[in-house]
C-alpha cells in the first residue's frame, strides 16, 4: 500500500516511524514547504527525490493509496478539500477542522467523493480503548457516573533555575492564526473520548456545558477547564493546560467502583488500567506502537471499500458532535460561563 506523507515535522516522523513497520507498506512521496525537512524526512525514509514535493498540490500528481496530514492546524482545510477534490482517501491529524464550518464545506464534498476519511485519535484505535469500554460493559462499576481527564505539558520556558517565563512566545501551540491553543491541540482528546462513553451510554445528544478558559498573552488558551453535562445524570470534566504538567490521565467513576486509566492518550508498550470496586485492581497489558493500530485500521478500511471510520474510530458524524462542543468552549472571547 502506498502512503504519500505531508507534513514532514515531528508528528509525521513519529507517525512514518510507526507506519514503515508495518509490512507491505511503502512512502511513495512526501510534500513539505521546509526544503530541509522534506530532505532529511525523505532522506530518513528512502523516498527517491522525484517524489519530495515543495509544495502541497504537486504532490496530488504522485499515485498513492492514502495521504496523511501532519500539518499545523490552519493548514488542514485547504490541503483537504484539494485532496477530496481529487479523489484521495486521507487520515489527518486531530484537530481535522477548526470551525463546524470548515467541517460543513469538507464533509459534504468528502460524502459527494466517497473518499475514505480518517481523524488521526490514534488512542481511539489502540487496544486500551476496546478494554476500557469492555469494562464498562460488564458491570463491574454499575451504573456510569463520570469522566474525569486532565491532559497537559507546561512549554514555559525556565530561567534563573527557579523562574519560568510567561507563554508570550510564538509557535503552532500558541498562535492564534495557526490554529494553537490547549483547547484544539489537547482538549478535543478528552470531548471525543466524553463523547464517545456518553453514546455508549446512550445520552450523548443532550448535554449543558460549563467552561473556564485562561488566556496567554498570545491570544489563546493556555489553561481551559469545561464540564459536560449529560442526560441520563452523566458528567465529564475535561481540564487541560499548557502550564501544568498533568500528564493524561483519566478516571472513569460508577455507582460501584471506578477505573482509573494512567494514560488515556498515549499508553505505552505495557500499559495497565487500575480497577478500583471493593479491592484495587491492576490490570497489565501488552501491546504495540501507539499509531500502529490506527494504520492498521486504515489498511483494513480500504481493502473493505470503507469509507467511514468503525469501532471506536470516529465517524464523520462524531468529529462533527465534539467540535461543536470545542467551538462552544472557545467561544465568546474564550470568556468563562
Amino acid at each position: 500500500m502506498k502512503w504519500a506523507i505531508i507534513g514532514c515535522g515531528n508528528i509525521s516522523n513519529k507517525f512514518s516511524e510507526n507506519l514503515v513497520s508495518i509490512k507491505d507498506i511503502e512512502i511513495s512521496c512526501i510534500a513539505s514547504k521546509d526544503i530541509n525537512r522534506l530532505n532529511k524526512f525523505g532522506d530518513k525514509f528512502k523516498v527517491e527525490n522525484k517524489n519530495r514535493f515543495s509544495d502541497y498540490k504537486s504532490i496530488l500528481s504522485s499515485k498513492f493509496d492514502v495521504a496523511y496530514i501532519g500539518l499545523i492546524n490552519s493548514l488542514h482545510k485547504e490541503v483537504i478539500l484539494n485532496l477530496t477534490s481529487n479523489q484521495k482517501n486521507i487520515i489527518v491529524e486531530k484537530p481535522s477542522f477548526l470551525t463546524i464550518k470548515d467541517f460543513t464545506e469538507c464533509a459534504d464534498l468528502i460524502k459527494e467523493k466517497k473518499i475514505l476519511f480518517v481523524e488521526s485519535m490514534m488512542n481511539l484505535h489502540h487496544p486500551q480503548t476496546s478494554q476500557i469500554f469492555e469494562i464498562l460493559n460488564s458491570n463491574k462499576l454499575g451504573r456510569i457516573l463520570s469522566f474525569n481527564f486532565k491532559f497537559g505539558y507546561d512549554i514555559r520556558k525556565k530561567f534563573l533555575y527557579f523562574f519560568k517565563k510567561k507563554i508570550n512566545f510564538v509557535n503552532r501551540l500558541t498562535d492564534p492564526t495557526l490554529g494553537g491553543g490547549a483547547i484544539n491541540d489537547l482538549g478535543c482528546y478528552g470531548v471525543a473520548f466524553s463523547n464517545k462513553i456518553a453514546s455508549f451510554l446512550n445520552c450523548s445528544k443532550n448535554y449543558e456545558i460549563k467552561k473556564k478558559v485562561l488566556i496567554g498573552p498570545t491570544g489563546v488558551d493556555i489553561n481551559s477547564k469545561i464540564n459536560i453535562s449529560y442526560s441520563n445524570n452523566f458528567h465529564s470534566t475535561i481540564h487541560v493546560a499548557f502550564d501544568k504538567n498533568f500528564g493524561n490521565s483519566a478516571e472513569i467513576v460508577g455507582s460501584k467502583g471506578s477505573l482509573y486509566i494512567p494514560s488515556l492518550i498515549t499508553p505505552s508498550n505495557n500499559y495497565n488500567l487500575i480497577l478500583k470496586t471493593n479491592v484495587s485492581k491492576e490490570l497489565k497489558f501488552s501491546g504495540g506502537d501507539l499509531y500502529t493500530y490506527i494504520i492498521q485500521d486504515v489498511e483494513r478500511y480500504l481493502g473493505q471499500n470503507i469509507k467511514d471510520a468503525d469501532g471506536y474510530g470516529l465517524r464523520l458524524q462524531e468529529i462533527e458532535g465534539y467540535l461543536k462542543i470545542l467551538e462552544h468552549w472557545k467561544s465568546e472571547g474564550y470568556g468563562e460561563n
